[in-house]
């Protein structure tokens, strides 16, 4: 674009008010000033845009033309104008956040309903996929958020906020298997056993933890949180959960809850990139800090 836009938006005036005067009342400028800027717009574009006349000014068919690109294109800007002032003030926005289903029913379910009663024009995607996926996500922004139990290894620069720790477990149905004595690490090999997700960092922290007390178990099962929460109240197995987030979805009468000395305690994390971060994203973090 070579002409200013100032010299666009008199024309505008000029057009809809078909008055100088009333175009340089409006402006906040003189009249000569006016003149001069339509002058310069006709000289930079090659055309006379308006003829006087007793009652003003008309414009001429060139103007006509001119109109209808300026001022689709004054709208664009007046509407993208808008649009950002929205989103500064929390009337539109999305936020995208990633997170395991069993820690976004624990932890992220108060703080959306808290946020939309607040903000109820941001809209929310909640993704639930394997902690690597997600990592892989946050990196390529396809998501704004990423709350797992971690550690977070990005090749990003990252930033985190500590929202929390999460003690693990294992756990068992007493209804469907009276007969199942654990009272070791070593015992769990003898029953079948169901972990997290291979790409899980639950998993990896897990799978680490078996390896450094040098003992070899094997699971006969992998699946997500939920899922695998459902094949122990089928009596599947041996799950692997965190502590605080089991006891508030089953009956501690019909489990039984294993919890050994120096199983991983999780650390809960927001991470993000602070370099993309919305208006509405910097509000959502500020409401996970207060529940911290």
């Amino acid at each position: 674009m070579n002409t200013d836009y100032n010299l666009y938006k008199i024309f505008l005036y000029l057009y809809e008010e078909k008055s100088i005067s009333k175009t340089a009342s409006k402006l906040y400028v003189s009249q000569p000033a006016i003149s001069y800027s339509l002058k310069e717009l006709e000289n930079q574009l090659g055309y006379t845009l308006f003829y006087r006349n007793s009652k003003g000014i008309e414009p001429t068919m060139e103007a006509v033309e001119l109109y209808g690109y300026i001022s689709t294109a004054f709208h664009i800007l007046n509407d993208a104008e808008e649009h950002i002032k929205n989103l500064n003030q929390l009337n539109i926005g999305c936020i995208r956040v990633g997170i395991p289903a069993t820690i976004g029913n624990y932890y992220l379910i108060p703080i959306l309903s808290k946020f939309h009663s607040e903000y109820p024009g941001v809209h929310f995607e909640i993704i639930s996929k394997p902690s690597l996926e997600l990592i892989e996500m946050l990196e390529t922004r396809k998501i704004d958020f990423v709350i797992d139990v971690f550690p977070f290894n990005s090749s990003k620069n990252v930033s985190k906020l500590s929202l929390g720790k999460l003690s693990n477990c294992f756990v068992y149905s007493k209804k469907k298997h009276k007969d199942w004595k654990i009272s070791s690490l070593e015992d769990l090999g003898k029953y079948p056993l169901i972990f997290p997700n291979t790409l899980s960092a639950s998993r990896v922290k897990l799978e680490e933890f078996f390896e450094h007390k040098n003992i070899k178990v094997t699971s006969s099962f992998e699946a997500s949180s939920e899922i695998m929460l459902e094949m122990v109240r089928e009596g599947m197995g041996i799950g692997y959960f965190p502590k605080e987030i089991l006891e508030k979805q089953m009956d501690s009468e019909d489990y039984e809850i294993l919890s050994f000395e120096d199983l991983p305690v999780m650390d809960i994390q927001c991470n993000y990139l602070s370099e993309f971060l919305t208006a509405a994203s910097h509000k959502f973090i500020d409401m996970l800090q207060i529940k911290e």
